[in-house]
């Protein structure tokens, strides 16, 4: 029998012909090659399943303490499976991190949230922001004040602190800029999750009691500076 991938051989060796295929084929370069192709569909249901986590997270938090968070807990809570948390999250130190980082995005507003314009606007924000944080006290407590915490909130205490300046600047033009930096140093020290918890463990505070105590304090710190 004649072999198909020569016309000049009478016969083909074992394997001829499958050599000769692969001969043919076009080698992939560096040029040809082609980056996976990234499903628009796949991307959301992965950000969908990483969302159900986290929130599991902060249910398992939320009842029974940071310490209680582990793989197989947030699994039972999502009701998903062990396997599709290590997927997204490699260990709980990574799982715990994702966690306290997204939870700060949901408290705030995320990186696109619109700073209040005015002192008044900033206090009743704050009013809502309390109440929040009475909702998810452990959370607050624990996770906000752990290293990693602390860490992940200096960028928006750097934020507040600057947005709180340029609001007196606004107000109070006739204050100096020394006295604007020492009245926005206090508010952000009178506002933090800190001066929250303390109030609350120590005093036994609510958030509507802590608030109006902050308030009034702001206020006072203001006039006083007139």
């Amino acid at each position: 029998m004649r072999g198909v991938c020569s016309a000049y051989e009478p016969i083909c060796p074992p394997n001829c012909c499958e050599i000769a295929f692969r001969r043919r084929q076009p080698k992939i370069t560096q040029d040809n090659e082609r980056s996976p192709y990234q499903s628009p569909l796949r991307a959301k249901l992965k950000r969908r399943t990483s969302e159900i986590i986290l929130a599991a997270v902060g249910s398992v938090a939320r009842d029974q303490g940071l310490a209680a968070v582990s793989i197989a807990e947030v699994a039972r809570v999502g009701e998903i499976t062990d396997r599709t948390v290590y997927r997204h999250f490699a260990t709980r130190d990574e799982l715990i991190s994702a966690f306290i980082s997204w939870h700060l995005d949901q408290a705030v507003g995320g990186p696109d949230v619109k700073l209040p314009n005015t002192i008044d606007d900033l206090l009743a924000w704050l009013e809502w922001r309390y109440r929040a944080w009475e909702h998810d006290f452990r959370i607050v407590s624990e996770a906000y004040l752990s290293p990693l915490g602390r860490e992940l909130r200096a960028p928006l205490f750097a934020l507040g602190h600057a947005n709180i300046l340029k609001m007196l600047a606004n107000e109070y033009p006739q204050l100096g800029e020394g006295t604007r930096q020492i009245i926005a140093s206090a508010m952000i020290s009178l506002m933090s999750t800190e001066n929250f918890v303390f109030l609350q463990y120590n005093l036994g505070y609510s958030a509507e009691q802590t608030h109006r105590t902050v308030v009034a304090c702001i206020r006072a710190v203001i006039i006083g500076s007139l």
